[in-house]
């Protein structure tokens, strides 16, 4: 049996009538499996939300801080160092694979197993149930539309646009994302208190409908070398299809997929930045990230003038400190799969930087994010 994520009935219902019947796998466990979850889950979201219904309709959302950039560009480093700001919120692994109920539970949560840390399967990366996490996990167990049903339905990705730009949705489904999200949203500021820092690769797909959301929002957006963004997304992918898929799927629809998601991510985020002026949105390099974590969001800071750096500096060198020595992922693409990257990405590649013109018969490449030491 795949592993299951824990998805509301509403969720589930939303992906049970989508799979083509020649090419699911579900068997009869599976089938059984998910709307019963389901049902415990959407139950407990009830109650998390009578429990708590005075806080949450008084909550007010402060502007989020988001965190964009392709699959695999570093998102998940950049997030854990803003996250040493005590300042700041941030929704935990917890909360976000339980979105449905972590008011209630995450407290006790934390007590029992809170420290005991894993390996994420793309990678060698930690996490706990209190790591920073993708707040893009939540929406989609609440019934969000979302890339991430692909990762149940790879037959979606066959379709890249529609599953990722949300704007190819109807009005209706554009709607019932901003009422999820803001709902999450409500029920981590009833939880923290704080300004939240998101980090969500989805989201990336979204910049051209946040400012509207969001007037009072910060955005940073980070990028990485593509070959190496390529070839991390292609393991990425078929690791987690590998864990969650109820369909057949194929090594050629992900690379054709990954191929057409990081054009659209990109044109997206091109489109959104035309509209945020100085000091709301900053930019950033990964190489430039790892080199000198510190400097750079002192710079970060002071672009989008968040104040307090002084305050934060020692918290900062303290988590890099701590995560030094991580051992890197080794990625290699063929040339054949050189050739059809830069055929595609190629104007972006030469536009940032960051083009090789190597032809050995493979390109190595070595991964260089710290660990977590959440």
């Amino acid at each position: 049996m795949r592993n299951t994520l824990r998805l509301s009935l509403h969720a589930w219902r939303r992906l049970a009538t989508r799979p083509d019947a020649r090419g699911a796998s579900r068997n009869i466990t599976t089938r059984r499996l998910y709307p019963l979850v389901g049902v415990i889950h959407s139950s407990l979201a009830r109650i998390q939300a009578l429990s708590h219904a005075e806080a949450l309709s008084s909550a007010v959302i402060p502007p989020p801080l988001f965190l964009l950039g392709f699959w695999r560009s570093g998102t998940t480093f950049l997030h854990e160092l803003f996250c040493c700001d005590p300042r700041f919120g941030f929704p935990s692994t917890y909360a976000c694979l339980n979105p449905s109920h972590f008011l209630l539970t995450e407290k006790w949560a934390r007590a029992q197993v809170a420290q005991h840390q894993v390996h994420r399967p793309m990678d060698s990366m930690t996490y706990s149930w209190i790591s920073p996490q993708e707040d893009e996990f939540a929406l989609f167990a609440l019934g969000s539309p979302s890339p991430y049903q692909a990762l149940l339905l790879p037959s979606l990705m066959r379709e890249p646009r529609l599953l990722l730009d949300l704007r190819e949705h109807s009005q209706r489904e554009q709607d019932l994302w901003k009422e999820i999200l803001l709902d999450f949203l409500r029920l981590l500021t009833v939880q923290q208190g704080k300004r939240m820092v998101l980090k969500s690769p989805p989201h990336g797909f979204r910049l051209p409908l946040l400012p509207d959301m969001f007037p009072e929002a910060r955005y940073v957006v980070i990028e990485r070398n593509p070959y190496e963004v390529f070839a991390s997304n292609l393991r990425l992918w078929q690791t987690l299809l590998d864990m969650y898929s109820l369909e057949s799927w194929s090594a050629d629809e992900v690379e054709a997929f990954v191929l057409a998601a990081y054009i659209i991510h990109e044109d997206a985020i091109a489109e959104g930045a035309r509209f945020l002026g100085p000091g709301v949105l900053a930019r950033i390099r990964y190489e430039d990230l790892v080199a000198d974590p510190v400097g750079q969001m002192a710079r970060l800071y002071s672009e989008l003038e968040l104040g307090g750096f002084d305050d934060v500096r020692v918290r900062l060198e303290q988590h890099v400190a701590q995560v030094v020595g991580y051992k890197r992922n080794q990625f290699k693409i063929s040339q054949a799969e050189k050739a059809r990257l830069e055929e595609r990405w190629g104007h972006l590649i030469r536009e940032k930087g960051y083009w090789t013109g190597h032809e050995s018969d493979y390109i190595r490449f070595v991964e260089s994010v710290p660990a977590s030491a959440s």
